[in-house]
């Protein structure tokens, strides 16, 4: 039986910026990096900017804050060396949550207080999608 998972992934992106200064400055290896006009596998268009990202992979789970949570603790001591990152390369921050609900299964879907001020302290938004099967 399937049941309803949960991916959380963060980013940072921007036109054109070395990934590997940005896994330099926060000594964390991506789970996924390319370049700005890099071609998409099996696709015949390229990326239209450049990204270094950190996933959880989707996850069973009926709470979405754990999944942002093993995110967020690699970067709570890193948060002054990601701003400066981001400064210096003109970089977006950005959490992007995917949802997918199973048999009507839904997650608890809240933004807590210590969530906002941390996406407030390393200027990131947050996208979510929901899938429904």
């Amino acid at each position: 039986m399937d049941k309803t998972t949960i991916m959380v992934e963060f980013a940072v992106m921007g036109d054109e910026f070395p990934p590997d200064e940005v896994t330099k400055a926060l000594s964390i290896k991506p789970t996924s990096s390319w370049l700005k006009g890099e071609k998409i596998a099996d696709k015949n268009i390229t990326r239209k900017e450049t990204s270094w990202a950190i996933s959880t992979g989707y996850e069973e789970s009926l709470d979405m804050n754990e999944q942002l949570q093993k995110i967020i603790v690699l970067f709570e001591n890193k948060k002054a060396d990601l701003r400066r990152v981001s400064k210096l390369y003109e970089l977006d921050c950005k959490f992007f949550v995917v949802i997918k609900i199973v048999e009507n299964y839904c997650p608890g879907i809240y933004i807590d207080c210590a969530l906002v001020d941390f996406l407030r302290e390393i200027k990131a938004e947050i996208d979510m999608d929901l899938y429904v099967t």
